[in-house]
């Protein structure tokens, strides 16, 4: 068993931290670092995604709509994820998911078809997106339940410590207005609700920002889709793999798995 070793100068991805070294360097010279702005769409609904998208720092979330224009989240993503794995299945297959950037930050993204080409020789990396897919379905049927069964203030403490753990970050740059509209429900709501949490010292609420004060009252308050749903979607399944499994050599385990090199990357314009 062994644990993930990555650069420690370099901002990195955990998908991309986890495969072994043949893998990686496969993938390496097709990586582009890019720069992605707050509220950037990655993907579209109703058409297959352009890129697969590998974030090193920064929150996407994957949402559904509805015909009348309304929207609800279904996932979050961060560093310890990958965004666009649906480029596995076949492109005229249903393309109901739309991803957007709901923080500003940096990831690599890469060619669809090159992606699912890897995919397709059976390796670590197939093992990985098979295991993030299973996961999503966790995620988004917990997250189905929750917004069935229990009170707002307990979605909305699953939500903004779920929000915080992908942010690496207490404060978070969102406002109350994107929080009802990614938990489906009224502005008021939400206001409600965060001044119920803010008057327990569990939060700050300012101008564009959400600051968890006291993580621990607020784990106490949340309902227990917030640990489902961190269990299923933390970076943990990607570590302590063995050696056979993984494909490295005994003698790469000590090597770094880098993120691309300025040789082996094109800069983002």
């Amino acid at each position: 068993m062994y644990p993930r070793y990555q650069s420690a100068s370099a901002l990195t991805n955990s998908f991309l931290g986890a495969l072994p070294d043949a893998e990686y360097q496969r993938l390496s010279p097709h990586l582009k670092k890019v720069s992605l702005r707050q509220g950037q769409v990655l993907h579209e609904a109703g058409s297959p995604p352009q890129s697969v998208y590998f974030l090193t720092e920064g929150i996407a979330s994957l949402t559904l709509g509805s015909v009348e224009g309304k929207e609800i989240e279904l996932s979050i993503v961060g560093d310890e994820g990958i965004l666009g794995e649906r480029a596995i299945f076949a492109s005229n297959g249903l393309q109901l998911i739309r991803c957007v950037m709901i923080t500003k930050g940096w990831g690599y993204k890469m060619p669809p078809d090159l992606f699912k080409k890897e995919f397709n020789r059976g390796g670590v990396l197939q093992q990985l997106v098979l295991s993030r897919l299973e996961s999503r379905i966790i995620e988004t049927s917990q997250t189905a339940l929750c917004n069935q069964m229990h009170a707002l203030d307990q979605r909305l403490c699953r939500w903004l410590l779920t929000f915080a753990d992908r942010l690496h970050n207490e404060e978070m740059a969102i406002t109350q207005e994107l929080a009802s509209q990614m938990l489906g429900v009224r502005r008021a709501g939400v206001t409600v609700a965060a001044a119920l949490l803010r008057d327990a010292g569990l939060i700050e609420c300012s101008r564009g920002r959400i600051t968890i004060v006291d993580r621990v009252g607020l784990e106490n308050q949340v309902c227990e889709c917030y640990e489902v749903i961190k269990k299923a979607t933390g970076p943990s399944g990607f570590e302590g793999r063995k050696d056979a499994e993984s494909g490295r050599r005994p003698d790469s385990v000590q090597r770094k798995n880098q993120t691309p090199t300025a040789s082996t990357m094109q800069s983002a314009s």
